[in-house]
């Protein structure tokens, strides 16, 4: 070992090596997540690290290369410090969070799934990487009803790394988090929110200094009249997006965390994505997966506005935007 944390293939290593943990694998035999019997777990990222400094880049990555930038590095102070000073004896799993909505409902939350499916999964205590905010909270409270957890034990991580027992860790699950969320939904359906009644949605992009439409004002009041109620759902409650959500068939907006409640969006509605030049695949892969239709609109960016493409503001045209509309029989 060259003191350097080096990332190897996980069921490789694993399988050499048995008192580092084991597998858990799903129905056809492929593996869903793996109980380190000691890890240093990155609690933002979900990123485990055995104490022989193997990690498993390729297994448990779920953001961009530049992201992991300890691999192929000596272990940090932090890193070391949580070597040395392991978390109590216990069971855990491990969750994480994010403040982006969408990264927090597609990529952490779904990953409570294991404290129903894994024999031991009530046993575990939950790690998240901070304090739950005011939407977190409802949300967990939603996956227990759904998932039928009587107890859920949080255990909030003290710092960026920490060195947990009997860690299990589930491997990346936004694939399968759309049929996790509808399984939830379908069994806490008594305690949801009563849809608010609104048919047309347009979304709007507030409190952001990047990414969004310069006129998206001009945008509202022109769909008003075709009876689009413009919402910002940053400002609502997680409950008062669920009901917002739940009823609607048509939403039209710009591309955002915020899209994230087409989740909670009724099959068949439709969703039209408001973008810049570059399209990204994150919410037309989520209609498809809802059963919904998707349609996108590219619109003429602002150049002077960001130094990264992806983060351009942009204009709506708007008579784009009603040739896009009548297209699915809105006039």
């Amino acid at each position: 070992m060259d003191g350097t944390i080096q990332s190897v293939d996980l069921v490789e290593h694993l399988t050499a090596n048995p008192h580092r943990g084991r597998l858990l694998r799903g129905s056809d035999d492929s593996p869903v997540g793996a109980v380190f019997n000691r890890c240093v777990l990155n609690n933002h990222l979900m990123f485990p690290v055995t104490p022989d400094l193997r990690c498993f880049r390729r297994d448990f990555g779920i953001f961009r290369d530049a992201v992991y930038g300890m691999v192929g590095q000596a272990p940090s102070a932090v890193f070391l410090q949580a070597l040395d000073q392991p978390e109590p004896p216990g069971r855990y799993l491990g969750m994480g969070g994010s403040d982006n909505y969408y990264h927090w409902c597609l990529d952490f939350l779904p990953r409570l799934v294991f404290g129903m499916l894994s024999p031991d999964g009530a046993e575990r205590r939950v790690i998240m990487n901070g304090p739950p905010n005011p939407w977190q909270a409802a949300s967990l409270r939603l996956f227990m009803t759904g998932l039928k957890l009587d107890v859920l034990d949080l255990h909030i991580s003290r710092s960026d790394w920490s060195s947990y027992p009997d860690c299990l860790v589930p491997l990346p699950l936004r694939s399968q988090a759309v049929a996790i969320w509808s399984v939830v939904l379908n069994h806490a359906r008594d305690v949801l929110p009563t849809p608010s009644g609104a048919k047309r949605l347009f979304v709007l992009r507030r409190n952001t200094t990047k990414r969004f439409a310069v006129n998206q004002d001009e945008v509202a009041e022109a769909l008003e009249p075709l009876g689009f109620l413009a919402v910002d759902p940053g400002s609502l409650t997680f409950e008062e997006q669920v009901a917002l959500f739940s009823g609607a068939e048509l939403v039209v907006g710009c591309h955002g965390a915020a899209l994230t409640n087409i989740l909670f969006a009724p099959a068949g509605a439709t969703l039209i994505e408001l973008r810049g030049r570059v399209l990204q695949p994150f919410f037309g892969n989520l209609a498809a997966q809802r059963g919904m239709r998707y349609l996108d609109l590219a619109c003429p960016e602002r150049p002077d506005s960001h130094h990264d493409i992806i983060e351009r503001d942009y204009v709506v045209p708007l008579d784009a935007l009603r040739e896009c509309l009548a297209g699915v029989g809105v006039r």
